[in-house]
């Protein structure tokens, strides 16, 4: 395998300066253009590469991003993590990630070795137990840092970074318009997620609707353990006329779909099913569900936008709030 050119060699076969070479390579105003263009189309030719390492030590830089991910099971996060990491390299950073679990000590235990000056930013969603302990101080350590930290999907008033969200209240309230229009008036909520930030956002936007339509009967249940809401669902859906219900989560989704067939209901005819899928899984099975399209490939990429752009001009007080704006996909289990 040939050695990799070196910019001392590229200096010596074009007969100039190693400076000359090395300022030519990263654009200085203080060579000519005829000189950079010469200089780089001659490094492209041979193969030359940067040495991440040693500007790595002379820029006090890692090249590389931290993230913190809660559940790497979940497809919507998989899908976030997998286009987090396509987009960091294309702008030359490769990433570090840890799983929490859904776990408040594993985030706390991640983010104080990530705070080491490891990593030249951070992309986070915080865990579950993080929200239902209302416990944020451990974020405090990395608010004075020069580290740049975005926290995306779960956000909230206690956590003051940068964010990429989805409008989890205006997705809500316009997939039970959809179902209102296809004459829905006996509506289900179902969630495993009453604890989360986004789950909260949801169930408001829920209530919000009822309450601005009176005619419309709104039934909730939630609860964290998928077995309890299973049951809670088989008995409201043989007990009550329900004519549409709306999962709020991945799992309350398909814990509805399996009741609603396990009751024998027909979709459409008999009762409406809306919520959150993974996509790729929704594909493949039938009937396939009517599901909120969240995007993760824009929440991945716009979070390694917004962390490069901060980590090249340097940390800011100027916090960006990113909102991405949903889709209705309809599919078998909807009008």
């Amino acid at each position: 395998m040939n050695k990799p050119i070196t910019i001392k060699e590229i200096a010596r076969d074009l007969g100039v300066s190693f400076s000359t070479v090395s300022k030519s390579l990263n654009d200085s105003s203080e060579i000519s253009e005829k000189t950079k263009k010469k200089v780089k189309e001659y490094a492209a030719l041979r193969g030359y590469t940067p040495n991440q390492i040693a500007l790595s030590l002379k820029n006090s830089a890692t090249f590389t991003i931290g993230v913190i991910i809660p559940d790497i099971q979940n497809a919507f996060f998989a899908s976030v993590l997998k286009n987090i990491e396509i987009h960091a390299k294309s702008y030359g950073y490769r990433i570090v990630t840890f799983f929490t679990n859904e776990k408040l000590k594993e985030e706390e235990e991640s983010l104080k070795i990530l705070s080491k000056g490891l990593v030249d930013g951070l992309i986070i969603c915080p865990s579950e137990e993080t929200f239902k302990k209302r416990k944020f101080a451990h974020f405090d350590a990395v608010k004075n840092m020069n580290t740049p930290v975005l926290v995306f999907d779960r956000v909230d008033e206690n956590l003051d970074f940068d964010s990429v969200s989805v409008d989890d209240f205006g997705s809500i309230i316009s997939g039970l318009d959809y179902l209102y229009e296809k004459g829905a008036r006996s509506i289900l909520f179902a969630s495993t997620i009453p604890a989360l930030s986004v789950g909260k956002k949801r169930k408001e936007a829920f209530e919000k609707f009822l309450k601005d339509n009176p005619e419309v009967k709104g039934t909730i249940l939630e609860d964290q353990e998928n077995g309890v809401l299973q049951n809670m669902l088989l008995e409201v859906l043989k007990t009550e006329k329900i004519d549409a219900v709306f999962g709020m989560d991945i799992d309350s989704t398909m814990l509805a779909s399996g009741a609603i067939s396990m009751i024998g209901k027909e979709f459409k005819e008999e009762i409406s099913l809306l919520g959150y899928v993974n996509k790729q899984y929704n594909r493949l099975v039938y009937p396939k569900i009517s599901y909120i399209n969240q995007f993760p490939e824009k929440i991945g990429q716009m979070a390694v936008d917004i962390i490069v752009d901060k980590i090249k001009i340097g940390n800011s007080k100027i916090l960006k709030k990113e909102v991405i704006e949903t889709f209705i996909a309809i599919k078998d289990t909807s009008k």
